[in-house]
């Protein structure tokens, strides 16, 4: 490659590289690849989607010397596809370095293929598009959205003497669980509202993850991992009042995936 194209190459790897670090919810990861110039020379990549949001597919590579007499340099064409973990065809897309495929995701699409573990999207990057094929390497990056969710908001009311109430969720992929519960005395009084024990629990692990006593607003933050949800994605949020005073409160489980 000439100097120009060296330095045109460089400055594409930086304007990705900086667009890919400014996507604060969103994680993204880089794979090189090397292509034979046999029509069905191809190169995969997997990953999980745990979000609504945009998959964003990039790929950039050099032009080979043997075809630079039949185009411009640069202008060697390649195949972008995602594919979904189902195996259908989200997307697809040919041109010429750098080539930039985006998918738009619903959270209920995310939530459908989560549903199973391990629920795998692919993005190819495939050597068929160019007439007269040569041998070709280069870079192929993909990002996922990685917003944080609201998994549940649910009012609750407990009487004293050890009164509980469990609220599953189910925990979709890898990420960190944040529990925040506030309550009152029911009805409303001038009494400080008494302290309540919160409790996150994994049945499938009969596993107490963490417990919290005290008074209103209580949170607790935990980590659920790969290996803990393969032993099943039901958490449960436990609160129980072991004063006499009658409560009336709220419970919110937030969720940030960390794949």
């Amino acid at each position: 490659m000439n100097r120009i194209g060296s330095k045109t190459m460089a400055a594409i790897c930086l304007l990705i590289l900086l667009n890919l670090i400014g996507r604060a919810d969103s994680r993204s990861s880089e794979s090189a690849f090397a292509l034979s110039a046999d029509t069905h020379s191809e190169f995969s990549t997997s990953f999980q989607v745990p979000s609504a949001g945009q998959i964003v597919v990039e790929a950039i590579w050099n032009a080979p010397q043997q075809s630079s007499q039949q185009s411009p340099q640069g202008a060697y064409r390649l195949r972008i596809v995602l594919i979904r973990p189902d195996g259908s065809e989200a997307a697809n897309r040919e041109g010429s370095s750098p080539l930039r495929l985006e998918y738009a995701i619903s959270q209920t699409e995310a939530d459908g293929f989560n549903a199973k573990l391990p629920a795998k999207w692919k993005a190819k990057v495939i050597n068929s598009a160019s007439p007269i094929r040569s041998e070709v390497s280069g870079k192929i990056r993909f990002s996922v959205p990685l917003s944080e969710r609201q998994l549940e908001d649910a009012p609750f009311t407990l009487l004293g003497s050890g009164n509980a109430q469990e609220l599953p969720v189910r925990v979709p992929v890898p990420g960190r669980l944040i529990v925040e519960v506030e309550w009152q005395t029911d009805p409303p009084g001038a009494d400080q509202a008494p302290s309540l024990t919160i409790s996150l629990v994994h049945p499938g692990l009969d596993r107490i993850y963490a417990r919290r006593t005290g008074k209103s607003l209580l949170r607790i933050e935990q980590q659920i991992t790969e290996q803990d949800l393969e032993r099943g994605r039901r958490i449960i949020v436990r609160i129980q009042n072991d004063n006499a005073a009658r409560v009336k409160g709220r419970v919110k489980v937030l969720f940030l995936p960390s794949l």
